[in-house]
C-alpha cells in the first residue's frame, strides 16, 4: 500500500506528463474488457519497449539486433468513446512505471496551437520587449521541447485539429512524427480516422509512412461514454 507521500510524489509525475487527471496512476492492468486483439498489440508494445526507444547517447553495442521496432509507435483508431485515450494513457503509465521512461501526453490540436502561440509570442517580444510575451514564449518552448524529446509521447485526437488551406497542421504532423521516429522515439497516436483515410486528412506520403512508424490497433465497440 502506498503512503500519502508516495501518492503525492507519483501524482507530480502524472501532472508533469499532462496525463488527464481521471487516468492518473491507471496502467494497462486497470483496463476492463480490453479486446484480445488490442491487448495483444498493447502488451507487445510494452514488452518490446527497449527495442523501440533508443536513447541518443546509445552506443552501437547497445542497439538491438532486430531494429525493425526502433522508433515504432502505435496508432489506436476507432469511433468516439471506444477507449482510445484511456488505453493510450494506461500505456504511458505502464511504460513510466516499468522502465522509468519520461512520458508526455498532449492533444494534437493543443500542440499545433502551441506552435502558433510560440511564434506569436516571440514576434511580440521582439517587437515590444513585453515581459509577459517572453515568459509565455519560454513556457511554450518547454512544452514543444517535451513533445520533441520525451521517450514516449501520446498525440491525442489526431484529425480534430483545425486545418487550413496552407496545410500547416499536416506539415507539422509530418515533421514531428518523422523526426521522432528517426531519433528512436516512439509515438502513440489516437484518432477517429481509419489508416486508409489519412491521405484525406493529411497527405498520401504520411498515410504510407504511418504504417512504418506505427503498429495499428482498431478500437471496436460501442461508445462507452454514452453507455
Amino acid at each position: 500500500m502506498q503512503t500519502a507521500e508516495q501518492t503525492k510524489d507519483e501524482s507530480l509525475v502524472w501532472r508533469t506528463a499532462r496525463i488527464p487527471v481521471k487516468h492518473w496512476g491507471r496502467g494497462v492492468d486497470a483496463i476492463d474488457q480490453m479486446h484480445p486483439d488490442v491487448q495483444a498489440v498493447v502488451e507487445g508494445f510494452i514488452n518490446t519497449w527497449r527495442q523501440r526507444y533508443i536513447p541518443l547517447d546509445s552506443t552501437m553495442a547497445q542497439l538491438p539486433e532486430d531494429r525493425s521496432f526502433v522508433g515504432k509507435g502505435l496508432l489506436l483508431f476507432g469511433n468516439a468513446g471506444t477507449g482510445k485515450t484511456t488505453t493510450a494513457s494506461a500505456i504511458l503509465t505502464t511504460i513510466r512505471r516499468t522502465y522509468g521512461a519520461v512520458v508526455f501526453f498532449v492533444p494534437f490540436a493543443d500542440y499545433v496551437q502551441a506552435l502558433i502561440d510560440h511564434r506569436n509570442m516571440r514576434d511580440l517580444y521582439q517587437a515590444t520587449g513585453d515581459e509577459y510575451a517572453r515568459e509565455k514564449f519560454l513556457a511554450l518552448q518547454k512544452l514543444l521541447d517535451k513533445v520533441l524529446t520525451c521517450a514516449l509521447v501520446v498525440l491525442d485526437d489526431m484529425g480534430k485539429e483545425h486545418h487550413t488551406s496552407s496545410g500547416f497542421a499536416a506539415d507539422v504532423f509530418d515533421a514531428l512524427i518523422r523526426g521522432r521516429h528517426r531519433n528512436g522515439r516512439p509515438t502513440i497516436l489516437t484518432s477517429n480516422n481509419k489508416p486508409g483515410d489519412w491521405d484525406k486528412v493529411y497527405n498520401a506520403s504520411m498515410q504510407s509512412f504511418i504504417t512504418e512508424a506505427c503498429e495499428v490497433a482498431a478500437m471496436a465497440g460501442r461508445d462507452h461514454r454514452r453507455a
